[in-house]
Parts: structure tokens; sequence; C-alpha cells
């Protein structure tokens, strides 16, 4: 196709705007993170990098207060997987994403790790109890 390249690159320009690799005018984290639903978090240093990416103009440190201020937070909402996540929209994607993933290993703690229903309310109980004046644990 003779202007198969121009739509081609026509779309590859959309995908960048869209995912705020070019011409992103954000500068806050939690607006870039907000922007994209979630940021894939499994490796911290990258992560880091592609919210700093997204941004008109950032500094690893201004990522990082993000994360202290706790206006992003780092989670497990899909797959398993650790995502940044706009600390607003954390309950929301917790509560519909939650569901699928518990349902998945549901059998497997039964079967591999011998976790029951009472062992995981206690489990979740000392957690709770843990992290209950919100400071991070190190």
């Amino acid at each position: 196709m003779p202007d198969g390249g121009i739509a081609a690159s026509a779309i590859g320009r959309r995908r960048l705007r869209a995912q705020l690799l070019v011409g992103s005018a954000l500068e806050r984290p939690v607006d870039v993170v907000r922007w994209m639903g979630a940021v894939q978090a499994q490796d911290y240093p990258g992560s880091l990098w592609a919210i700093g990416l997204r941004m008109a103009k950032a500094i690893e440190r201004q990522v990082e207060q993000a994360v202290a201020d706790r206006s992003i937070v780092r989670t497990w909402p899909m797959r398993g997987t650790l995502h940044f996540a706009a600390a607003s929209d954390v309950r929301w994607l917790l509560e519909h994403l939650t569901p699928r993933v518990r349902a998945a290993h549901a059998r497997r703690e039964e079967r591999e790790y011998a976790l029951d229903r009472a062992a995981l309310r206690q489990s979740r109980r000392v957690v709770e109890r843990i992290l209950k004046d919100g400071r991070p644990l190190a």
C-alpha cells in the first residue's frame, strides 16, 4: 500500500501522545499515574523512570517524593504484579480487580500452603494492626 507508511506513522504518533511519551504537559507524578490508570512497578527504578519520562519535566526526587507523601501507592491491583496507582484510585481498583486475583489463588493457598480461611483472617488482623498507624514498613 502506498499510503501505509503515512497511516501507520499517524497511528504511531497518536499512540505516543496517548501514552504520554511525547508532548506531555503533566507536571506531577500522581497526574501521570492517574492518566495511565496504573504504571507497572515491579522494577522500582524502572517504574520511577516510566513515570518521570511521562512528565513535562521531572527529576527522580520528585517521583520518590510522591511515593513518600503517598500521593502514589505501590500495590498489587492487577495480576499479582506491582503497580503504582494514584492513592485516590487504589480502593476502587482493588474492589474491582481483587476478586479475580483472589479466585485464581484460592485453591493454591489451601492445596500448596495449607492456609484455610481462619489462618488468612488471623494474618489479616496482624497485618492491619502493624499498618494501623499508616507508616510504611522498611
